[in-house]
């Protein structure tokens, strides 16, 4: 019975639009467990004020809205300022700017407007649909059986990312689908020998470095393989000339928008230094483990099968040889700054994950029989292991995103319109509460105590001061002011943040 199931299954989709009515399908019941009102913290809840600050400023002006920009011209209390030694914004030509792409803002722009908040989670399920259609169109290039798509698929929903990307709010999964339609020209040029398949492939990876910067290292390296047949071939130029034009254009947008040709996040990696020996260890990261997070082979290491597939002179070995320059790119260059994981995978590789899943499967199928059977146990056990992983992470995500949501409503309860937020704190954006806040960063007492001044000098005498528990606890939360006293003081804990509500006067008035 389990057999004619699984037949009927994998016939399903093993069709073209089967597999994309199963993908899609699943997508969008994960949507509806994952959403959760679509609150954010972190980074997607930066992605969602940058969205709001859009909305409120009119295209195309991509500046963050700062509450205190009358009262603090120079951004002093800016929440995570670069110059603080955070990583979410930055100050340029009198505005601040976020330090993350405009471009997907902007293409959020029209969903947000007709669907609100949703908008942004149902454009990521869009594109997570469109990248299964380009993995079934490479599936179809691998020649791959029914079943083998099934899993696959099985695979790619249940145990990785991919469902999280494709029904959250980032930009990784437009990406994940430039590249891995990139890919699909690349390894189709070889059969249709068509001019057309090397510029597309150059257009979509020229789309994806739009979002993510990491897949400008992933062009450069398959354009330096595919540079060696350039005598050979010319017409091979047309990869890294169409994905240079792309390049060129972002340049010139990115230094007329911020002043920085690499966009906002070329301030923010030109505030890390570079060590060789710290860098070798990141790259371990990448692939296998570090900081609490599994690599590539740590999350996914039926990978390890792959050495069973033999190179020849062909696309498919262009590819994979461009991947292996870009993994080792990626840990020699990417900055150490930032955490490389999404606890199960790692996050600074999964715009090709998807491929390498796929090619898994094929290098599986095609040496399955000469397989013994405690290598095949060994597989079954490796994919299984890689399915539960990725199910546990989904539902940790889950949790978390439930504690955000809870965490939301306490901040909204028991805050007052003015929030000061002490440094290593920021939880949430002036757009994440039920209400809108003004939202303010301090890094010392003196700068508590100047910025009281400045919200003195326009009549606000009510704040709430906000830190997480464990580094703020009551007793320090609230700085010891020489100027001001306090009065009617509410101190109130939620989970995980310590918040206290205060009026407040110059002292001998």
């Amino acid at each position: 019975m389990f057999n004619r199931l699984l037949s009927r299954v994998s016939s399903f989709t093993g069709k073209p639009l089967g597999f994309l009515i199963f993908g899609a399908v699943f997508l969008s019941l994960f949507l509806a467990w994952q959403y959760q009102t679509g609150i954010r913290v972190g980074d997607g809840a930066i992605k969602q004020q940058q969205l709001a600050d859009l909305l409120q400023n009119g295209f195309p002006d991509f500046s963050c809205r700062y509450s205190g920009k009358e009262i603090d011209p120079e951004f002093r209390f800016l929440p995570l300022d670069l110059k603080k030694g955070s990583t979410m914004t930055h100050v340029y030509k009198d505005k601040c700017y976020y330090v993350f792409p405009f471009y997907y803002t902007a293409i959020q722009y029209p969903f947000a407007i007709l669907m609100g908040r949703f908008g942004s989670f149902f454009l990521s399920l869009v594109f997570g649909i469109l990248t299964l259609r380009a993995l079934f169109q490479i599936s179809e290039l691998f020649q791959l059986k029914e079943k083998s798509k099934f899993f696959f698929l099985i695979l790619l929903l249940f145990g990785s990312a991919f469902s999280l990307f494709s029904t959250d709010l980032s930009e990784t999964i437009l990406a994940i689908y430039g590249v891995t339609q990139g890919i699909y020209f690349l390894l189709k040029e070889d059969g249709s020998s068509k001019t057309s398949d090397l510029v597309f492939a150059g257009g979509f990876f020229g789309f994806a470095a739009f979002f993510r910067q990491e897949t400008i290292l992933l062009a450069a390296s398959l354009s330096l393989v595919y540079a060696f047949r350039i005598f050979r071939n010319p017409k091979t130029a047309l990869l890294p000339f169409t994905f240079g034009t792309f390049l060129i254009l972002q340049a010139v947008i990115n230094y007329s928008v911020v002043g920085h040709p690499l966009g906002s996040r070329g301030y923010l990696q030109e505030s890390s230094s570079y060590e060789f020996g710290p860098q070798i260890y990141y790259l371990g990261q990448l692939v296998f483990l570090g900081n609490g997070s599994l690599g590539l082979l740590g999350a996914y290491p039926a990978l390890a099968f792959i050495v069973l597939w033999r190179p020849k002179s062909d696309s498919i070995t262009r590819v994979l040889y461009g991947l292996g320059i870009f993994i080792l790119l990626s840990g020699l260059l990417t900055s150490t700054k930032f955490w490389q994981g999404v606890l199960f995978g790692p996050r600074f590789l999964m715009t090709i994950l998807p491929f390498l899943l796929l090619f898994l499967f094929s290098v599986l199928e095609k040496n399955w029989e000469n397989l013994s059977k405690p290598a095949r146990i060994t597989t079954i056990l490796l994919l299984s292991y890689s399915i539960v992983g990725g199910v546990v992470f989904d539902r940790l995500y889950y949790k978390f995103t439930k504690s955000v949501v809870n965490e939301q409503k306490e901040l909204s309860d028991h805050t007052s319109k003015i929030v000061i937020y002490r440094k290593g704190s920021v939880f949430l954006p002036s757009n994440s509460f039920r209400e809108e806040r003004e939202v303010y960063e301090i890094d010392s007492s003196e700068s508590f105590d100047t910025l009281l001044e400045k919200l003195n000098g326009i009549g606000k005498t009510q704040v709430t001061v906000v830190g997480f528990k464990d580094s703020y606890p009551k007793e320090v939360l609230v700085p010891k002011s020489e100027q001001f006293e306090f009065k009617n003081r509410t101190f109130y804990q939620s989970p995980s943040i310590n918040m206290e509500t205060l009026e407040f006067s110059k002292l001998g008035k």
